[in-house]
């Protein structure tokens, strides 16, 4: 299953030779995922050459789908994708809810809505993300999104039945890349955002574990920097890096008002004081990064987050080349990749779904029988 929604329809010799399990074995297991509906056959044949022709596999379109959701500081969006990731159902809401509670209740009936639209059989499970892997006390004062993960997994199970994958925002970044965005088998995923996070897919699994996972950079020394940090060191790059701290020097400068948010450090009429803070910081990244990546030793490397201008974005990349090289003597493949699109945090959520869902498709496919329908939200 991982091989077909990875690699796309192939007969069952090419799936056999491609990892490595004998065509006997595949016959039978193949024959079963068809029986349950998890996979279809072509209904043309596809002639490859002398022989019988070949029936390609793959799975099912609106048959089977994966939910995403996630919270946003000003909104809530939420989305229904097909296993290939194309986009069946999507919902967006403006943040209403003043409490946690009632983020976590908005959360679920956007879902529920969702669900119901793209239909309860087809649903396989639910992925959902957080905006950060840090809760954000103290300065900046936290936001609407900054939701308990504990509270948030246990007031959504409460209200859908379907199985739930609950993760901070780099880790579904990183699943999403590998299924969906033609990503390689080691993959190193940077976001850079309120907070800095990583997480790496090695080998078609997320490399580190547990929902604290994605927020472990954050006391990492940036070479060079002399910005005090909460925790009492110098240099962190939760101090120095990330668009909080960046929006706190924006505000000491006097280059934003009091109150300005994380998109104001991006405004559409731009000046030259806050391209330099952003300039700063894109060099600062290329330190620091080029550390992580010598560490932990991945095939390529992407960034991800709104880093500014296009120039800007390459000020960073090329820092980061740069200091590879000087460190590990060899070229770093590295890039920043971009994702603009209205679903685009939904369906990243989706891929968390998904990502569960083919660690044991067999074992999904028994349980969706058991499953009814979602218990509506009061």
């Amino acid at each position: 299953m991982r091989a077909i929604v990875r690699e796309g329809p192939c007969g069952r010799k090419e799936l056999a030779s491609a990892i490595g399990v004998s065509f006997t074995t595949i016959t039978k297991t193949v024959t079963e995922l068809i029986e349950l509906g998890a996979l279809t056959e072509s209904a043309a044949a596809t002639p490859r050459g002398v022989g019988r022709p070949v029936v390609p596999l793959d799975v099912p379109a609106a048959q089977r789908l994966v939910v995403g959701a996630h919270l946003h500081p000003g909104s809530t969006s939420c989305g229904a994708f097909t296993l290939r990731g194309e986009q069946v159902a999507f919902r967006t809401t403006a943040a209403g809810g003043r409490t946690q509670r009632e983020r976590i209740e908005e959360a679920a009936r956007l879902v529920d809505d969702v669900v119901t639209e793209a239909g309860v059989a087809a649903v396989l499970g639910i992925g959902m993300t957080t905006p950060w892997a840090e809760v954000h006390h103290g300065q900046p004062p936290p936001l609407l999104s900054d939701v308990d993960h504990d509270e948030l997994r246990n007031g959504l199970r409460e209200r859908l039945p379907h199985p739930l994958r609950l993760e901070p925002n780099v880790r579904a970044l990183a699943v999403e890349h590998h299924w969906w965005g033609a990503g390689g088998d080691d993959v190193l995923t940077v976001l850079v955002g309120r907070s800095v996070g990583v997480a790496q897919m090695r080998g078609g699994e997320l490399v580190w574990d547990g929902p604290g996972a994605g927020g472990l950079v954050s006391h990492v020394i940036v070479p060079g920097s002399g910005f005090p940090c909460a925790c009492g060191q110098v240099g962190c790059v939760k101090a120095t890096c990330t668009d909080d701290a960046l929006l706190q020097r924006a505000v000491a400068a006097g280059l934003l008002p009091p109150g300005a948010l994380q998109r104001d450090l991006y405004p559409a009429s731009d000046t030259e004081q806050l391209q330099g803070l952003r300039r700063d910081r894109a060099e600062e990244l290329g330190r620091v990064i080029p550390l992580i990546m010598s560490l932990v030793a991945p095939g390529e490397t992407t960034i991800r987050g709104r880093l500014g201008t296009p120039d800007e974005i390459s000020t960073c990349v090329e820092a980061i080349r740069l200091r590879f090289r000087a460190l590990v003597g060899r070229e770093a493949n590295v890039r920043h990749h971009g994702g603009e699109r209205p679903d685009f945090w939904a369906r990243a959520s989706a891929a968390l779904a998904l990502d569960r869902y083919l660690a044991s498709p067999l074992e999904h496919e028994g349980g969706r029988a058991s499953r009814g329908s979602p218990v509506p939200v009061p």
